[in-house]
């Protein structure tokens, strides 16, 4: 518990900071005309904005969440890659968009900070009741999960005796970390590495494109990345994930992050449970190699899979 309230509170610090620059006050950060509000809960006749984050896996989930809302007879459509959490929980806010993609244990961290829950049950727990200020919901938790981890190259493991978080303040001094740009705001990144496993880094290095990083990885210009445990460039290039005893990042289930008056909507319950119910995390893997390596395009990604399990 002392692990999650020292990274509570440098996430705090962090993303207030992070606010304050990003100009907080925007009416609509996605400088878009809302949409109505509360039509969603009067009968679906509003329409619904699906929004996604910027990586691969938000967009599929998002691809699916909008169609299976449209094969219940909603309105909807989607806004991709909008942006990281910063942005897309204003959005929600500010009703530029309705529903999201999320993970359990990331969105809990970042809505109420101070939060000890560690495990599945206490994130469940926990998070309706933090959602309940900004009129936010979510829908059911799926047991597919896409947990963040760290990884090295299997050589730098082997040469390096590296397998764990924990190990790597014997080696930190000369790593540099490559990883999406917000990964530095996060109180599981470079801050937490250090906070938590001692480990001080030689440099952070954002990345925009996962298929750059990965090849840094590769090159040697980068000895540790951050990925997501969906993304198959770790299993196709032998990456080794490491280990984190002290559950620095938490448990990350998904799950649909909704305008209150949207989730109210017995419809949209209707399209979304059984879409929570059939994801499993091979598949998530799965899907998202489909558009990585495969280059096919997340929404027909996503139609594909919605027609395999029945749901449009």
């Amino acid at each position: 518990m002392t692990v999650k309230r020292s990274l509570a509170a440098l996430g705090l610090t962090i993303t207030t900071l992070v606010l304050a620059a990003c100009g907080g006050g925007s009416a609509n950060p996605l400088g878009s005309s809302a949409p109505p509000s509360g039509g969603a809960s009067s009968g679906g006749g509003a329409p619904i904005v699906v929004g996604s984050a910027n990586f691969t896996e938000s967009q599929v989930l998002g691809e699916v969440y909008a169609q299976a809302l449209k094969a219940k007879g909603l309105d909807a459509s989607t806004k991709p890659n909008i942006g990281s959490r910063e942005v897309y929980i204003k959005a929600l806010e500010d009703n530029s968009i309705q529903v999201v993609p999320e993970y359990t244990g990331n969105l809990l961290l970042y809505i109420d900070k101070s939060s000890t829950a560690t495990t599945q049950d206490e994130l469940a727990s926990a998070l309706p009741k933090a959602l309940q200020a900004n009129n936010l919901k979510i829908g059911e938790i799926s047991k597919a999960a896409d947990q963040d981890v760290y990884v090295v190259t299997k050589d730098f493991s082997a040469k390096n005796n590296l397998t764990s978080l924990a190990d790597l303040k014997n080696v930190s001094a000369n790593m540099v970390l490559g990883g999406p740009s917000e990964l530095a705001q996060r109180p599981y990144g470079p801050e937490g590495l250090k906070g938590v496993y001692g480990a001080t880094l030689k440099q952070f290095k954002p990345y925009d494109s996962p298929a750059v990083k990965t090849k840094d990885m590769l090159d040697g210009k980068i000895q540790l990345g951050e990925y997501f445990t969906t993304d198959s460039a770790i299993a196709d290039n032998g990456f080794v994930p490491l280990a984190d005893p002290q559950s620095m990042i938490l448990p990350q289930n998904v799950v649909p992050l909704m305008r209150g008056d949207v989730a109210d909507n017995p419809q949209v319950k209707a399209a979304l449970d059984p879409v929570q119910a059939a994801l499993t995390t091979e598949e998530l893997t799965a899907l998202n190699k489909q558009v990585d390596v495969g280059r096919e395009d997340p929404d027909q990604v996503a139609a594909a899979w919605l027609k395999s399990k029945g749901l449009a």
